[in-house]
Parts: C-alpha cells; structure tokens; sequence
C-alpha cells in the first residue's frame, strides 16, 4: 500500500513564473498573458499567489485577490497529470482559511458552465451558483457561473 504524496503550499515569488505559465499553458486554451501573473505576483498589493509542490516539483497554483471584505479567486490550475490528486482542492482550502485569517466575509470565482468537474470540487467545499455572465469567456463566448461562499471564522465551525 503506497500513501499519497504529501502536497506543500507556499507563497509563489517570482521565481514561480516559469512553472505557473507551463501549468496556466497546459491548462487553459487561451492562456493568462504571462505579464499578468508578474504584475500581480510583483505589484497588486491585493494579489495573493501559491503554488502546490509535491517531492519539491510544482504541480498547480492559485491566485486571489482581497479586496473590500471578499476574496476572488481568479486562478486555480494543476498539471494534466497532477488532476483527481487533490492539489486543486487543497489550493482552494489552503486560500479560503487565509481569507478567513483576513477576514474576508465571502469568497467567489467563475467557472466555466460546461467546466463540470471544477463545479464539483467547488460545490463540495461549500461553495453554490449566485449568478451568470453570459458570454464571459472571450475565446469562445462561453457563459460563466459565478460561486459564491460564505466565510466564516474557523472557531464557528466553517
């Protein structure tokens, strides 16, 4: 019996940008411009990145913004071979207790409509479908659906 490997969550620098565009590429048909992660990780005093290692390798990153009592996640990604491993859903636990430290009173992201498993991983840590922007996503006028949670501190129990 092999146990799964243990995955580790820090503060990505700029050192990061290399591994966080090969993921942002594998990931996503029309790629984040690699100067919009500089410019957040190095000057958006609201920004706050991470990146997941595992055996010292990074696997996936997240991305939020903090700003006037709300957490936006604005990027989540893992490598193809990192998916189903949970990496993705210990990123956005690993974001959400800090918004809580911070004490953000809600947290949301868009999410594709036909991105079902990210809205199964998003629906199972608390999160629910608040509203739509139609035609959201520019490569190919996909709908988002905007998820929403609700924060509260860990000492009530969520």
């Amino acid at each position: 019996m092999t146990s799964a490997p243990s995955i580790i969550v820090r503060t990505a620098s700029v050192r990061d940008l290399k591994a966080i565009w090969a993921i942002e590429e594998a990931s996503y048909a029309t790629p984040w411009p690699k100067e919009t992660f500089f410019v957040d990780i190095t000057f958006n005093a609201d920004a706050k990145y991470f990146v997941a290692t595992v055996d010292k390798r990074i696997v996936g990153f997240i991305g939020g913004w903090f700003k006037e009592g709300q957490l936006h996640i604005v990027n989540v990604a893992t490598y193809p071979s990192s998916r189903g491993s949970g990496v993705a859903k210990q990123l956005v636990l690993f974001l959400l207790d800090l918004a809580r430290d911070l004490k953000m009173g809600s947290a949301f992201l868009e999410v594709r409509r036909s991105n079902v498993a990210a809205q199964k991983l998003y629906e199972g840590l608390g999160f629910g479908v608040t509203d739509l922007r139609p035609m959201y996503y520019p490569d190919n006028m996909e709908d988002g659906l905007v998820m929403t949670k609700e924060l509260r501190s860990a000492h009530t129990g969520d």
